[in-house]
């Protein structure tokens, strides 16, 4: 259990720190919109929550359960959130060329679909995940990848500037349901396997009580439940905005008609 005493992750805080200073100080606070302030710093919360001690301690050194989940909060939770919470002054902060002619290439939904999933399978892979679990430079530096292609992923579906196209409404239905299948590959292997497929985490002190094939079997579950059940949320604040937006349009035509 002395492993879980409290320690400061600095490295999680500096990029807390600084992503607070980008907002504040990148626009005028006058032109923050309450909404895009609150889905902003939802996203930061949750970002330092599950990088932070004591989930990302107890995820790297006892439960792949737990590290599962910081894995899917890092991939469908905080990238959402964040790119919702940019304003315009903020987009046309970080619209740089040679960005967004990458951004162009790496948004198409084809592309971003199969780089996300690349990274997100990839990345589970047994020698990645104990490279991960045993070496805290890689696995920063996998974190770090994953955000970034995350937050690629999400871009068709939330935008973020006029330069990259978004999806329509039934293209990010499409892209968000083809979303929640693939990880089902992964999740399977966890969550029906009968051997342990990460060896490093044979080797920790089992201080909560939970054996290895159960832990492993949580993961699984977490990653196709918990997955499933934010993408299919999203799915349905988009649906529901179409459908609003569609009922909104056809009563003006109607109007018009009557009139």
């Amino acid at each position: 259990m002395s492993n879980l005493v409290w320690h400061p992750h600095y490295d999680v805080w500096a990029l807390i720190v600084s992503l607070i200073v980008f907002f504040e100080y990148s626009t005028d606070n006058s032109d923050i919109k309450k909404n895009k302030r609150r889905s902003w710093y939802s996203g930061l919360f949750f970002l330092w929550l599950f990088t932070d001690w004591p989930i990302h301690d107890i995820g790297e050194k006892y439960l792949f359960s737990v590290h599962s989940a910081e894995h899917l909060v890092l991939a469908l939770v905080a990238p959402p959130l964040l790119l919702n919470g940019l304003n315009s002054a903020q987009k046309k902060l970080i619209s740089v060329k040679p960005l967004i002619s990458l951004l162009q290439v790496t948004t198409k939904p084809v592309v971003a679909f199969f780089l996300f999933n690349f990274v997100m399978v990839g990345m589970h892979w047994t020698n990645v995940i104990n490279l991960m679990v045993t070496n805290t430079l890689f696995h920063f530096l996998i974190h770090g990848v994953m955000l970034l292609v995350s937050l690629n992923m999400w871009i068709p579906v939330i935008g973020l500037t006029k330069d990259i196209k978004q999806l329509s409404a039934p293209g990010k239905i499409a892209y968000l349901f083809l979303q929640s299948l693939l990880p089902t590959i992964p999740a399977s292997f966890l969550a029906f396997g009968t051997e342990p497929l990460y060896s490093a985490y044979l080797e920790v002190e089992n201080i909560f009580n939970v054996s290895v094939i159960n832990d492993q079997t949580m993961a699984g579950l977490v990653l196709k439940l918990g997955g499933g059940l934010i993408l299919w949320i999203f799915i349905l604040i988009t649906w529901m905005s179409w459908y609003k937006t569609e009922k909104t349009f056809d009563d003006v035509v109607r109007t018009s008609t009557n009139d």
